[in-house]
């Protein structure tokens, strides 16, 4: 008996990769958008100076965020679901309507790939109030974010479609997503 053939194993090896940079990035985000919101309240409230483009640099990185974040949780199964009716099907027909959410969530992140992608190019010569940032680059985190939540997608669709099956890597269950 011989181990998982290996375009399986570097697949595996891609997979925990895009999922720890992923995360990795979803981390620092996060933890300088928290960094930047304690530094900016101490500043206006103890030296009464507050840096005037805080709130919109943490503005935006909540909005990357929650795109770049929407991927991890949809992996795990945390995303809000109504999954009462398949409980009361037959397998097969569970089955069925499981393979239908994958098509709809499928087709509605192709949209929003494609939708993102132009509002993109839409808002590529405009420009942020405070920063003056190019207001593309913030939206880019649409269809990036809709394009990660696409191979998360693909990386789960089987086991969820089969079993109803969700990854678990360890790190993240779905009871703590919802905390």
């Amino acid at each position: 008996m011989t181990g998982p053939a290996p375009s399986f194993q570097l697949a595996g090896r891609a997979e925990r990769l895009l999922v720890t940079a992923n995360g990795a990035v979803l981390i620092a985000l996060m933890a300088a958008m928290a960094l930047l919101v304690i530094a900016n309240v101490l500043a206006r409230y103890v030296f009464n100076h507050s840096f005037v483009w805080a709130e919109e640099l943490s503005r935006y990185m909540m909005i990357w965020g929650g795109f770049l974040g929407s991927g991890l949780v949809l992996r795990i199964g945390a995303h809000l679901a109504v999954d009462v009716f398949q409980d009361l099907l037959p397998k097969r027909a569970a089955q069925a309507m499981r393979i239908a959410v994958v098509a709809v969530m499928t087709a509605t992140l192709l949209a929003m790939l494609w939708l993102g992608t132009d509002y993109v190019r839409f808002a590529w010569d405009q420009e942020t109030p405070v920063l003056n940032w190019n207001f593309g680059l913030v939206y880019l985190a649409i269809p990036i974010g809709a394009l990660l939540m696409l191979v998360h997608l693909a990386l789960v669709a089987s086991a969820y479609v089969r079993e109803r099956e969700f990854r678990r890597d360890g790190s993240l269950s779905p009871e703590e997503a919802l905390l």
